[in-house]
């Protein structure tokens, strides 16, 4: 049988919804959602990555992904997109949702 690397690419969805309560933030304030773009592959070039808000990742299905990827990261494994820097993803809590000037 062949190695097959965790498995990566199979055409499964996570998204874990989150409920929260944002305080201290004045009725009148102008602070707006930014829109969320896809992520791009940055692995090899950081300044290639996506700025701000990010799209839920999209890979391998039948139909609507918005990533595409195709060789090796730079370990040598297949490319394989996930919440992580290789994408652009930083560790730890985001405020990216409110844009660039957050």
């Amino acid at each position: 049988m062949k190695y097959q690397y965790f498995r990566c690419g199979e055409p499964n969805m996570y998204m874990l919804p989150y409920r929260c309560t944002v305080t201290n933030v004045s009725p009148t304030s102008s602070l707006r959602l930014a829109p969320a773009q896809p992520g791009v592959w940055c692995e090899d070039d950081p300044s290639k990555c996506t700025r701000g808000a990010k799209q839920m990742i999209f890979w391998n299905q039948a139909e609507g992904n918005n990533i595409e990827v195709s060789g090796s990261d730079l370990s040598g494994h297949p490319r394989s997109p996930a919440y992580n820097a290789k994408l652009g993803f930083a560790d730890g809590a985001s405020v990216l949702q409110f844009g660039d000037n957050y």
